[in-house]
């Protein structure tokens, strides 16, 4: 509603093929696997799927990229088959390890794991 009065939704459109979409959820499926840039944010029972991320951050002084500040995260959603939750961690300039896998997905994990309780998501 906006003011008071029913709005209409705006019909929404497939911009990928299905399988397309299938094929891509089962690669992001992959990062929480064994041998997965983010296996340990893995959920006991659930089907989960992701990415992590690393990027240098601009060196606003010298121009171009800084060798030694960096942004990690990861963004994952559960249950990997039919998404209920969307969780999104971000690190600005994280001390020792740089790395998403290592940084943002353990807190991701552990916001997840609240959340799927919470929400009372089932397992698979």
């Amino acid at each position: 509603d906006v003011g008071g009065e029913r709005t209409r939704r705006p019909r929404g459109r497939r911009i990928l093929k299905p399988s397309t979409a299938k094929a891509t959820s089962q690669m992001l499926e992959g990062v929480l696997g064994p041998g997965g840039t983010a296996s340990g944010a893995y959920i006991k029972g659930y089907a989960l799927a992701g990415k992590t991320g690393t990027a240098n951050k601009v060196d606003s002084l010298y121009g171009g990229y800084s060798e030694t500040k960096y942004v990690s995260s990861f963004v994952g959603y559960a249950p990997a088959n039919r998404p209920r939750l969307l969780v999104t961690v971000m690190i600005d300039e994280p001390a020792g390890e740089i790395y998403g896998g290592l940084t943002a997905a353990p807190a991701w994990k552990s916001i997840t794991s609240f959340a799927l309780n919470y929400l009372r998501i089932p397992p698979k």
